[in-house]
């Protein structure tokens, strides 16, 4: 039996790249062999797969629903990420919140709860794992997975996570899930704990889940995958299909399988997972077209800014918490003086970021994960601004800070400090840093938001209608939905270049009565379309990620790096050569191919590939160029 299994994190890829944007039939329809890939499980709901549904104006019952009986149809196990009490939100909740909410998603076909608390303090876990018993005594087939945030931070150490996990499994929980959300690890440190946790829990299985932010993770999964195997143990790592690999999601699951494969020990490569290779192809161009079309929600590639991020353990996906901030990019930029700058919203993130690793010793080193990585960057951009206009950096405290620091969120540690807490306990009435309180112990709720929803209008309220009212706190919405007047929100619209270009049926004809005259739609399309300009901009990032010595690589892969830039310098040089006779198959004549390749007063396929690439990363196209001028024109490539 093969002890390396992978867990499609499917959720997170979407979370992670396109700001959770895309509808569920968007979702189902770009990853249509999701079920067929030989993943040990997928992970369908939890995270934003909710709350986000909702803001994008959709019933976010009939989103997550659609999904999970999608997936239960094809007999897959399902996994669903919950924030402990918190659920999917940054506030807890009380009991029966918690209850009902389990409930219904292990109705609906969630085998696994992966169930966390940022700052690894297991009282606002009690609560799911009650409900998880609750659901198994219903007779679902559902289990607590104990989760442990794990990150580059001095508040974790092994020490810590080791005294954790006994609190985990004393709870109920079944196996850990080691979780790092901003996907700073040490590889030794993993190692290490993944050897403690097999030695002291040896009943208990091990899950790792890093995000590919800092180029850390496949050294890590690596570090774990050899401490497993060491003690003749299964281990799950978290892994994406090729198409929503990378960047701030997770690594991908063939470069992961082809990583153990080519292990120089037999056996470690007997233990590589046989992904079913067809599976992934067949649902590849679909998944690049959604990434494409969603390709404004993504973080773009900023060496200097990753380099900055990296120093505040910043997750990737923190720029949406700067942007929900009323009026502070705006300020911000007229206070730096970058108003008229064309990157002035990178700029702008270096000095958050700057600022929020100069605060995260006073705030007590919180690990950069869900709600702590939110309040953290919010922090941080009010002490900016602070400090920029001359006031202390902790004159206005982040509201998410505030309730972290009296200890509404759990456990503060020691280091905080003190005078920031005294500040947030003025600010809430208290005397003292509160004790914090189990959803089991917490006045129930859903009665009260039954009332109110029948004051609204709904005479009747159902369940998930009580549920979404406190989860969300958006009333409009819950009536909106239940009226038939909320309105989804509409994909992005495409480039023109990336359109569907005129039938040949339609098409004109040039005054030779023979010739079609083409556009630049024809043109992107004759080449592969959507699919090929994100291959190249996924190729090229990664060729430039390579370049800047982005990754880290696990012992006994010392000529990795060249090997993987080789690989992608061969497939895109193929891209590339491969444009001019693609175009002829297509029905381009030689003067055709000339206009749409080199500049002739119209859009060409180089200058969308610009647009592509730059939008990708600052510089990508410029690098690119350099590829493409001494591998491909002088004809070095292989």
């Amino acid at each position: 039996m093969k002890l390396i299994r992978f867990h499609d994190v499917l959720r997170d890829g979407i979370q992670s790249l396109m700001g959770t944007n895309p509808s569920a039939d968007e979702i189902i329809q770009a990853y249509p062999t999701a079920h067929q890939t030989n993943c040990d499980m997928v992970q369908t709901a939890g995270g934003t797969f909710f709350d986000l549904f909702a803001k994008k104006g959709r019933d976010e019952w009939a989103e997550v629903e659609k999904i999970i009986t999608h997936f239960s149809k094809h007999n897959v196990k399902q996994s669903a990420l919950v924030r402990g009490d918190f659920l999917f939100g940054y506030e807890p909740y009380s009991y029966d919140v918690v209850e009902g909410v389990i409930l219904e998603f292990a109705k609906m076909g969630i085998n696994v709860f992966h169930n966390f608390h940022g700052m690894n303090d297991h009282i606002p876990l009690i609560g799911v794992c009650e409900a998880v018993k609750k659901a198994q005594e219903k007779g679902y087939n559902v289990i607590a997975n104990g989760t442990i945030c794990i990150e580059d931070n001095p508040n974790i150490t092994i020490s810590n996570c080791l005294k954790f996990a006994k609190k985990l499994v004393d709870l109920g929980h079944e196996g850990f899930y080691l979780k790092s959300a901003s996907g700073r690890l040490n590889p030794e440190f993993v190692y290490m704990l993944t050897s403690q946790l097999i030695n002291r829990f040896p009943d208990q299985e091990i899950t790792i889940h890093a995000h590919s932010t800092y180029g850390e993770a496949p050294a890590c999964y690596i570090s774990a995958i050899l401490a497993a195997l060491l003690n003749n143990k299964p281990i799950t790592i978290d892994v994406q299909h090729p198409a929503l690999s990378g960047s701030t999601a997770q690594p991908s699951m063939t470069k992961m399988a082809e990583l153990v494969a080519n292990y120089p020990d037999p056996s470690v490569n007997i233990h590589a997972p046989e992904l079913n290779k067809k599976a992934i192809k067949d649902s590849l161009e679909s998944l690049l077209r959604l990434r494409f079309r969603y390709r404004e929600y993504e973080t773009a590639y900023d060496k200097p800014l990753l380099d900055t991020m990296y120093e505040a353990r910043v997750p990737g996906g923190a720029s949406s918490t700067l942007k929900s901030i009323p009026g502070l990019v705006d300020n911000l930029a007229r206070i730096l003086e970058l108003e008229n700058e064309s990157d002035k919203w990178e700029k702008i993130q270096s000095h958050i970021y700057k600022q929020q690793r100069k605060i995260l010793k006073d705030l007590g080193e919180p690990t950069q994960v869900t709600p702590y990585a939110a309040n953290t960057t919010g922090q941080a951009a009010i002490s900016l601004w602070n400090v920029l206009e001359g006031r202390d950096p902790y004159s206005t405290l982040y509201p998410g800070i505030i309730n972290y620091l009296s200890g509404m969120h759990g456990m503060v540690p020691d280091t905080v400090n003190k005078e920031l807490v005294s500040k947030a306990l003025d600010q809430k009435g208290f005397k003292k840093v509160v004790e914090y309180q189990s959803s089991t112990k917490r006045a129930n709720m859903l009665k009260k938001a039954e009332s109110d929803l029948i004051d609204a209008g709904i005479a009747c309220p159902t369940t998930r209608q009580k549920l979404s009212y406190l989860l969300l706190g958006d009333i409009d919405h819950i009536l909106a939905v239940h009226n038939g007047d909320n309105k989804p929100q509409t994909p992005p619209d495409l480039p023109f270049y990336a359109s569907e270009p005129v039938s040949l049926e339609k098409k004109k004809l040039s005054s030779d009565g023979k010739t079609y005259l083409f556009d630049i739609r024809d043109a992107i399309t004759s080449i592969g379309g959507i699919p090929v300009l994100q291959e190249i901009a996924e190729r090229t990032l990664h060729l430039k990620q390579l370049n800047d010595g982005h990754y880290i690589f696990p012992d006994s892969y010392s000529d990795l790096g060249k090997i993987w830039f080789d690989i992608n310098m061969k497939k895109l040089t193929k891209i590339i050569d491969s444009i001019e006779q693609n175009m002829i198959n297509s029905g381009f004549n030689s003067l055709q191919v000339e206009s749409f390749t080199k500049q002739q007063g119209h859009l060409t396929i180089f200058e969308c590939i610009r647009e592509v690439l730059n939008n990708r990363g600052e510089g990508l196209f410029e690098y690119f160029y350099e590829l493409y001028e001494e591998k491909i024109v002088t004809g070095k490539a292989e």
